[in-house]
């Protein structure tokens, strides 16, 4: 498939299972290096717009402010279908959401706790839901997912820098 998504898997695994920076005590952002940036959230409704706010600040940050409507919305979409789809045994966990600034493109990883691949739902213009992969494959370079571990996968997404 896409190379990247060897790459995603080992800054997730070497992230997730490495030494961990302290966390700020008021904050759910985790300390990061400046071309990486993460947050967890919690299996609610209202994680997608922290999504959606924190990708905003990190692309701003970055000074990538030409990619951060594609970026807001492919996040959104992970981020609702992880905590929609990514837990075990119906029991909601945190979902992790990453961003990595690479020398070529702007990688988003969402991490969970779901065994399942994400599928894309058959194209249904009436539906009101089951559009999510479609529009991050509309709007991502490449996308994907890969498992991390027994009960743990990473679907990501990738961007061209401007």
């Amino acid at each position: 498939m896409y190379q990247g998504r060897q790459a995603a898997f080992t800054q997730v695994q070497d992230r997730r299972y490495g030494t961990r920076l302290p966390e700020a005590p008021t904050s759910m952002l985790s300390a990061t290096t400046d071309r990486q940036r993460r947050i967890t959230l919690p299996p609610v409704p209202e994680s997608a717009k922290a999504a959606r706010e924190f990708t905003t600040a990190t692309l701003r940050n970055w000074h990538l402010d030409p990619l951060i409507s594609d970026a807001v919305l492919i996040a959104s979409e992970l981020v609702t279908n992880a905590i929609n789809h990514g837990s075990q045994h119906g029991h909601p966990e945190p979902v992790e959401l990453t961003w990595s600034y690479q020398v070529s493109r702007l990688i988003c990883v969402i991490t969970d706790r779901g065994a399942e691949p994400p599928v894309p739902s058959p194209a249904d213009p009436d539906a009101e839901s089951g559009h999510g992969l479609q529009i991050v494959g509309a709007l991502a370079a490449a996308w994907g997912w890969t498992m991390l571990g027994t009960g743990e996968k990473a679907v990501w997404a990738a961007l061209h820098l401007p």
